[in-house]
């Protein structure tokens, strides 16, 4: 697989310019997104040390720093989308976090940020509960 680099600057502006087009609209593009990434890694992963797994390809491919999964929550520090705001901005990562779930106990999950970097706080914290 081809992989391409971005720096962090390039993904904030980028996300900058379609919150500009499209406002409140963007976080949902941008979670999509994710969840399209989230596939990608999640795919060819097999069962045994899952979660080790995926924190290192997170890691190697920059969208956190550090990374800790447990069975209804995920904590992140450095994430990639971090930046000033007032709001969590992590979608992406809410996104491939969604992903890497559902394909770990197969069922659709929901995560929500409900802590972020980008609002002062000392981490991103990420919090998994089952639909189905």
């Amino acid at each position: 697989m081809t992989e391409i680099k971005m720096t962090k600057e390039e993904l904030i502006k980028i996300k900058e310019v379609y919150q500009g087009i499209m406002s409140y609209a963007s976080v949902g593009l941008f979670f999509r997104s994710g969840e399209i990434i989230g596939e990608e890694i999640a795919k060819d992963i097999p069962r045994e040390n899952y979660f080790e797994k995926v924190a290192e390809i997170l890691k190697e491919r920059g969208w956190v720093e550090d990374v800790e999964f447990s069975e209804n929550q995920v904590k992140a520090t450095g994430s990639a989308e971090v930046h000033d705001s007032t709001m969590p901005t992590c979608n992406m990562l809410r996104g491939i976090i969604r992903k890497i779930y559902e394909k770990y106990y197969g069922t659709i999950v929901n995560v929500e940020e409900e802590k972020c970097e980008s609002k002062g706080d000392p981490y991103c914290m990420f919090v998994i509960s089952k639909m189905g």
